[in-house]
C-alpha cells in the first residue's frame, strides 16, 4: 500500500480548533454578560421636578488675607491668631440654624495666603457643619 507524500497530501480546512474557540468565546461572554449592570438599574438620585422647599438665594464668601485675617462676605471676622476663629463658627452655626445648610460657602482665599490659614477655614467650616463648600477666585 502506497502512502502518500507530504505534496500528494490534500491540505484541507481544519474546523475542529475553530468551533472550540468559539464555544469558549461564547462561554466566556454568557458568563460576564449577568455580572454586568445596565444603566437603568443603577440607583441615582435626581433632583425632583418643580417640588421641593424654598429656593435660598444667599451665599456666604469667606476672604483669606495674605495676612491671615478672614472676611465673611467682605466684614472682617477672623484675626490673623485666631486658628479657631470662634467667631466663624459662630456665625456659621447660626446660618444653619436658621436656614439649613443647602447654602454654598465659597472660600476665597488670595495667591498669596497662607495653606494653613485655609485649612483652619475649611476646619472652622466642618466643625460648622457646612455641607455645600467651594472655593472661589473672587471673594463676593
Amino acid at each position: 500500500m502506497r502512502t502518500k507524500t507530504p505534496e500528494e497530501q490534500e491540505i484541507g480546512f481544519q474546523i475542529t480548533p475553530i468551533v472550540d474557540i468559539v464555544a469558549l468565546l461564547i462561554m466566556f461572554f454568557m458568563c460576564t454578560a449577568s455580572k454586568i449592570k445596565p444603566e437603568g438599574q443603577i440607583g441615582v438620585s435626581l433632583p425632583g421636578s418643580g417640588e421641593g422647599g424654598a429656593v435660598v438665594e444667599m451665599e456666604v464668601y469667606l476672604g483669606i488675607q495674605p495676612e491671615g485675617s478672614v472676611t465673611f462676605n467682605e466684614a472682617p471676622i477672623g484675626t490673623p491668631m485666631d486658628d479657631k476663629l470662634q467667631a466663624l463658627r459662630d456665625k456659621l452655626q447660626g446660618l444653619i440654624k436658621r436656614f439649613g445648610d443647602k447654602f454654598p460657602v465659597y472660600i476665597a482665599p488670595s495667591p498669596n495666603s497662607m495653606h494653613q490659614r485655609v485649612i483652619d477655614v475649611l476646619d472652622a467650616c466642618a466643625a460648622s457643619g457646612v455641607k455645600n463648600l467651594s472655593f472661589s477666585e473672587v471673594a463676593g
